[in-house]
């Protein structure tokens, strides 16, 4: 075969492989790479507000387990307003970063998976069914707060640039003063209502939820750079058989030493 005839067949092939190598990079691996990238960007630009309404609320539900006797939620109207802060605050976080996950397939890589199932740990506490399998559905369904109205909650808990929360001071005006933004809270406030001992159920979500939250902090910040490791307290308090040595097994791995009250009931945290 002539050289000419070589030279051309060398040609073809190699356009041939330089266009599939081409195709793999900008079609496959291309994206793949920008879209680790944007994940790995934004839970960097979101991690510190994100914590911070973590270890608020996770700090508010272990006062308020400690000290349900006081009933200072339905007492004190300062505790009131700033326990549904917190909680909104939170759940604020999570619909922000929910908002911009929406555009990255956040299922692709495995840390991003746990990152999911971390970021919803606490809806899930308020409104799952999992953890109370032997229980009749009505009876756990009547416990839980409407995943959509948890959603609702982070909704009206935006600020008008989509990007951050609003103000406790804000929020305190516009609960007081627009009866369609306080009743988003209407669920919350009722479930916080009920969570005393004599609502089993209810008052395990509340525990539980503060056990996610500590599990998200330790995700968010495992050598504790941002917020002092701790352990997962009030696990003792559970009442529904079998459900703290389940939460210890699924959790233990994102809190220093998953324990029951390091504190005797009745003693305040600070955060009040």
């Amino acid at each position: 075969m002539s050289t000419a005839a070589w030279a051309l067949i060398a040609s073809i092939v190699g356009g041939i492989v330089g266009a599939g190598i081409k195709f793999t990079f900008e079609e496959l691996l291309g994206p793949r790479l920008g879209h680790r990238r944007d994940t790995r960007n934004l839970v960097s630009r979101f991690t510190t507000p994100l914590l911070r309404s973590a270890e608020q609320l996770e700090r508010r539900i272990n006062n308020l387990v400690r000290n349900e006797k006081e009933q200072w939620f339905e007492k004190d109207d300062y505790y009131h307003l700033s326990t549904l802060y917190v909680f909104g605050e939170h759940l604020g976080w999570i619909r922000i970063i929910e908002r911009r996950f929406g555009f990255i397939p956040i299922e692709s890589a495995r840390h991003t998976r746990v990152f999911t199932e971390r970021l919803y740990g606490s809806i899930q506490g308020l409104s799952s069914f999992q953890y109370f399998r032997g229980h009749q559905s009505a009876e756990v369904g009547k416990s839980t707060i409407p995943r959509l109205m948890l959603t609702a909650i982070g909704e009206a808990m935006t600020a008008a640039d989509r990007e951050s929360v609003i103000e406790f001071t804000e929020f305190v005006t516009k609960y007081r003063n627009d009866p369609q933004f306080a009743s988003w809270f209407a669920s919350l406030e009722l479930f916080l209502r009920r969570a005393h001992p004599r609502d089993p159920i209810v008052w395990d979500r509340v525990v539980i939820t503060g056990a996610e939250l500590r599990a998200l902090i330790g995700f968010l910040d495992p050598k504790g750079r941002l917020a002092r490791r701790r352990p997962m307290v009030n696990l003792d308090r559970l009442i529904t058989p079998g459900l703290q040595a389940e939460l210890t097994r699924e959790l233990a791995a994102w809190a220093s030493t998953p324990t029951g009250s390091k504190k005797p009931a009745g003693v305040m945290d600070a955060g009040r």
